[in-house]
């Protein structure tokens, strides 16, 4: 019976080791081996950084420009998903992260892969959770352990007014829109002509609107109900060049680059940040 038992003991610590030798493997380990299956099975083409992470040059960006450093500022917009977890974290380039020191921006990923391009470049990047958000993640938008698979794209806004209506032109050209160019830069579609009465920069209007960024996300807005009345004199620039093209009862669509809107400074209160591009659906309710 003892020599049973003991036998029955030997076969059990064996199980017990073998078991424990397809478990030592560490969390780098097996999220590395994820990455690389993810990489074979769909057939993509990365690099991998001594790190850890892997990525893709997508686009080297402008090549008239050097390759971006850690004291260089950029904006970027990012589509960030997952290979083994639900994630859905985006920041459109048509409304792009605040300018920032490249050394300062996170992932460590995101951060050397974006010193291997200039501006303009676009990156792919797969970072496995260690060196992302790891086992606590971030909020609501990255749970633990993580592996993330983003997409960057880096503002060229070295000439923020070329860079701007190529920008209004690209999303022109997503949404199916046909805007004329006003000699300012602003982009403009008259959806409605309205009466004869035209408003002048000294009228004071009453209109209702939709403000929006590019990236769709309403930021303001005023209904019939409950217009707005201003002298179109204290209104952005923007406004005040596109609205005298209606009159009374018109509707007009305006596609305003940032220099007519808020500038480098942005609006009070930080809703619109610096060099955004705003698109307003605008009635004019009355003139006066």
């Amino acid at each position: 019976m003892i020599k049973k038992l003991f036998g029955f003991l030997l076969v059990a610590i064996s199980i017990l080791t073998v078991s424990c030798e397809k478990e030592t493997r560490t969390l780098n380990e097996i999220e590395d081996q994820l990455i690389q299956e993810f990489i074979a099975k769909n057939n993509l083409d990365f690099e991998k950084d001594s790190t850890g992470f892997y990525y893709q040059v997508i686009d080297s960006g402008n090549t008239d420009l050097p390759i971006l450093r850690y004291p260089d500022r950029v904006r970027i917009g990012q589509k960030t998903t997952s290979i083994n977890k639900a994630v859905s974290y985006e920041t459109s380039i048509y409304n792009p992260t605040p300018s920032d020191f490249v050394g300062y921006i996170r992932p460590i990923s995101w951060r050397e892969t974006i010193r291997k391009v200039r501006k303009g470049g676009i990156i792919r990047i797969l970072t496995p959770s260690y060196l992302a958000y790891g086992k606590d993640g971030q909020g609501t938008n990255i749970p633990g352990n993580a592996i993330l698979d983003t997409r960057i794209e880096i503002a060229d806004d070295s000439n923020l007014e070329l860079y701007e209506d190529r920008l209004i032109n690209r999303y022109l050209t997503e949404k199916n829109i046909t805007a004329i160019k006003d000699a300012s830069g602003i982009y403009y579609q008259i959806n409605a002509a309205g009466d004869s009465n035209f408003p002048t920069i000294d009228s004071e209007i009453t209109i209702a609107y939709t403000g929006r960024f590019l990236s769709g996300t309403v930021f303001d807005s005023r209904t019939s109900a409950n217009p707005l009345s201003s002298k179109l004199s204290e209104l952005i620039e923007g406004w005040q060049i596109t609205l005298p093209k209606i009159g009374v009862g018109g509707k007009i669509k305006i596609i305003v680059p940032s220099r007519y809107a808020y500038g480098e400074s942005g609006s009070e209160g930080g809703v619109i940040g610096p060099n955004t591009i705003l698109e307003f659906d605008i009635e004019l309710i009355s003139k006066k």
